[in-house]
């Protein structure tokens, strides 16, 4: 004889809710991994921006922070070029990331004393 009632037996049941258990982690690790990739991307924003100011004005051989980003100002002279020097700024990020950038620009001479 055949059951009329109507309804979910307990397996559909438990794999129902493995089925959306499995669904809901893998969107979670979506979501996850975007908010890490926009924060590393607001990071580099701000790095970037610190980098552009701090290549335009700072002395060179001085080290700061700002804004929670460790950097190092370093000049040596163009191995390839005459007239030009390599000017090297390190800097840490606040999640720990190391960037360094160098921009080739013509030898200032010494202010006068």
């Amino acid at each position: 004889m055949k059951s009329t009632r109507a309804g979910f037996t307990l397996l559909e049941t438990v794999v129902a809710i493995a089925l959306a258990s499995a669904g809901l982690a893998a969107i979670y690790q979506v979501y996850a991994s975007s908010a890490r990739a926009e924060q590393a991307a607001d990071e580099t924003e701000a790095a970037a921006r610190i980098a552009e100011f701090l290549l335009l004005t700072a002395r060179t051989g001085t080290t700061g922070e700002t804004e929670g980003f460790a950097w190092t100002m370093e000049t040596a002279p163009n191995r390839d070029w005459t007239g030009l020097e390599t000017l090297t700024l390190r800097m840490r990020t606040p999640s720990g990331r190391e960037i360094e950038l160098q921009l080739d620009r013509p030898v200032t001479p010494e202010p006068p004393r």
